[in-house]
């Protein structure tokens, strides 16, 4: 099967064609036909060598997926050959089939394509968690979400809102100002290159964080003392000594994006997709670049 792997770390021209064998799926695996694939933080941040060695080269990137079931493992009973599924692989999807374990697997709703749900597995999946689980964010309480405008802060503020918090603040940048505040005119948006959030004059009661860093020491002095903060990076050294109620968090199983895939199917959530191409090495060469050098507001998803 043709793959798109690295032999080195570095810019985008380090992703490479490549031929593989496809091996039969191990009993609690599937076989995914590949449909749609998106463009992912985690896959940039990988190519540039922020997460491991040359040992662990070659590899093939891409960390979600959207496809059919072609084949299943022995004890497969949940799923079946002809279902349209949608996973988070972390790396792997940059390839015709797939292999994964069922744990991971989510059904797609008949009306959501496979664009909607390649772009949906990680990043949205992700923020959707990180409100209803990680945070249990009820009605009435406020919230920040930093990066609103990408994948992780865009389904977290749509989960905050349709669970109906009182008051909502978000950063973005300022392209992703523009889009949120045609989104949803009634939150206070900062432009976190010329504004600064801190400025925010009440304790909140969560926040969603998935820029880490100096943002997150920041987010500290505006929580409540109850209040919760979850965040996709590392703790900083002022969050491990905090007294306050900081964790990290990560995807967990299928089930959280079932859930969602079916909001989307209801049209509660949206799924904003800036630019789709077919899956090529050129074109995905070319979205690596267009996604660093811009930060497109939307996810860029590439189709089989």
């Amino acid at each position: 099967m043709k793959v798109v792997e690295i032999r080195r770390f570095g810019a985008a021209n380090v992703l490479q064609e490549s031929q593989r064998e496809l091996s039969d799926p191990k009993e609690d695996q599937v076989i995914i036909k590949n449909y749609a694939t998106a463009i992912d933080p985690y896959d940039i941040d990988y190519r540039a060598g922020k997460y491991g060695g040359e040992d662990k080269l070659p590899k093939v990137l891409g960390s979600s997926l959207a496809g059919v079931i072609i084949k299943t493992g022995q004890k497969v009973t949940n799923f079946k050959v002809g279902d349209r599924v949608a996973a988070s692989p972390h790396l792997n999807s940059y390839a015709e089939f797939v292999k994964i374990k069922t744990k991971s697997l989510a059904l797609i709703p008949d009306n959501v394509n496979f664009c909607q749900a390649a772009a949906s597995a990680l990043g949205y999946q992700t923020g959707y968690q990180g409100v209803i689980e990680e945070l249990n964010f009820k009605k009435g309480q406020s919230i920040l979400i930093h990066g609103a405008s990408g994948a992780v802060g865009f389904a977290g503020l749509q989960a905050a809102l349709e669970i109906g918090a009182d008051k909502i603040y978000a950063t973005a940048s300022a392209k992703g100002k523009n889009f949120l505040e045609q989104f949803a005119p009634n939150i206070k948006i900062f432009d976190y290159r010329h504004e600064d959030f801190s400025a925010i004059s009440e304790k909140l009661d969560a926040i969603l964080d998935p820029v880490g860093g100096k943002t997150q020491d920041k987010s500290l002095e505006l929580l409540k003392n109850n209040g919760k903060l979850r965040t996709t990076r590392d703790l900083t050294e002022k969050a491990k000594k905090s007294a306050l109620d900081v964790q990290s968090y990560y995807l967990n199983s299928g089930q959280t994006l079932a859930r969602l895939l079916e909001m989307i199917s209801k049209g509660i959530f949206k799924v904003n997709i800036a630019q789709e191409a077919d899956f090529n090495l050129e074109n995905l060469r070319s979205f690596h670049e267009k996604f660093e050098k811009e930060h497109p507001v939307g996810k860029l998803v590439l189709r089989f």
